[in-house]
């Protein structure tokens, strides 16, 4: 069975696995966007900062 997340024009088909274990991340109230965005937030801060770090040695 596949489970499929909408978002604003975007659809996205994910296992009954990721979407129980998603389910299982997000806190009460919280929307599939919600949790998504809070558990990618340090992996793109340090995505971020890294990219950050070569243009500096690059611009040195």
């Amino acid at each position: 069975m596949k489970f499929i997340v909408v978002m604003v024009g975007t659809t996205i088909p994910i296992s009954k696995e990721f979407h129980d274990w998603l389910k299982g991340k997000g806190k009460k109230g919280e929307s599939y966007e919600d949790v998504i965005k809070r558990l990618i937030k340090p992996e793109f801060l340090n995505e971020l900062e890294g990219s950050q770090a070569t243009e500096e040695a690059d611009n040195a």
